[in-house]
């Protein structure tokens, strides 16, 4: 079964960021006041949430708050001035995950999680067994 890339273990760090509560809809609007995660609402102006999340961890912490709240003030259906949305934008940054000092795995140390890089190195030792064995008779 192949996982799909919205669902990818890789995403799973953001989910604290994702699903925090950011606040409520009015209750005239459609919903009729249902709490907003932050994934609702960058989902409701067009981004992609997993994206944003990535783009906003590799921020300094300040000026991904103040990304996240310009955000919160130009969404519909709710009322923002920009001095709370900034104070729940700062509360909301500290769960996303901590910055890795060294980046994602580069390709080639990727390779030996691969089954497949395995599977020709057991055959190659195979091979050479082989050949070294059959050498002694």
């Amino acid at each position: 079964m192949t996982v799909l890339p919205d669902y990818a273990l890789g995403r799973a760090r953001y989910t604290a960021f994702l699903f925090t509560v950011v606040g409520t809809e009015r209750s005239d609007a459609e919903n009729r006041g249902e709490d907003i995660t932050v994934l609702t609402a960058l989902a409701r102006i067009g981004i992609d949430p997993w994206q944003e999340a990535a783009r906003l961890a590799l921020l300094p912490r300040l000026e991904a708050a103040k990304s996240l709240a310009s955000t919160f003030v130009n969404l519909p259906d709710t009322r923002w001035t920009l001095g709370d949305a900034a104070g729940t934008a700062y509360r909301i940054i500290d769960t996303l995950p901590p910055l890795s000092r060294h980046g994602p795995a580069p390709r080639a140390s990727r390779i030996f999680l691969n089954w497949r890089f395995w599977v020709a190195a057991g055959l190659a030792l195979a091979l050479l067994a082989l050949i070294y064995l059959g050498g002694r008779t």
